[in-house]
């Protein structure tokens, strides 16, 4: 696994060479300083080094993510029509994994308290979003790329269940298995926020 790993990022690191830092800066609204890109994720700020000898600080998961999310030339900005996550092409073959990494675990953690989702969202630069379905909070994942988070809290006749969309251009940066991925590692950051402060 470790080695389809390094060769993904090494394909992509190839290929981001191959476009001029102007271009990719201009579509992808990120910067460069000369040798390395800044990335916004969540509310923090990430480095993708031209240098292959420099390792990032984070995971070779998420490093896959911020390279695809720079190689992928889209061009459309957000425009706040939400699509769900079986919508995005090629997703049916990816959505077990979806729910069972990202939509499971929001649930099982802010299924009993899901006004909690909001609050943690926040912290994160996350704007609450009127839902009947229950508690959602949209989160910019990446610069162009919000993910809305939901949850609804269960009763004696239902269980909490949860959702989790994006915006309809979301497909022209990331295919369905990134998604998944971006997705989740959204969720665990949630997750993982919620803990340090609740528990």
């Amino acid at each position: 696994m470790k080695s389809g790993y390094n060769g993904a990022v090494n394909s992509a690191r190839e290929k981001l060479k191959n476009l001029t830092p102007e271009k990719v800066c201009g579509l992808c609204g990120v910067k460069f300083d000369g040798e390395k890109y800044l990335i916004k994720w969540l509310s923090g700020e990430r480095e993708i080094c031209l240098d292959t000898d420099i390792q990032p600080g984070y995971s070779k998961t998420l490093e896959i993510i911020l390279l695809h999310y720079l190689i992928s030339e889209g061009t459309k900005r957000p425009e706040g029509k939400l699509i769900s996550y079986r919508e995005v092409p090629g997703a049916l073959f990816y959505e077990p994994k979806f729910i069972q990494r990202t939509v499971a675990p929001l649930v099982k953690c802010f299924g009993g308290n899901p006004g909690a989702l909001v609050e943690t969202g926040k912290i994160f630069g996350g704007v609450e979003v009127n839902n009947k379905a229950g508690y959602a909070v949209k989160i910019d994942l990446l610069p162009y790329l919000p993910v809305t988070y939901t949850v609804c809290g269960g009763d004696e006749e239902f269980e909490p269940s949860g959702t989790v969309l994006f915006d309809r251009t979301a497909p022209g940066w990331l295919n369905a298995e990134d998604l998944t991925v971006a997705a989740s590692l959204g969720a665990y950051e949630l997750i993982a926020k919620y803990k340090s402060l609740y528990k």
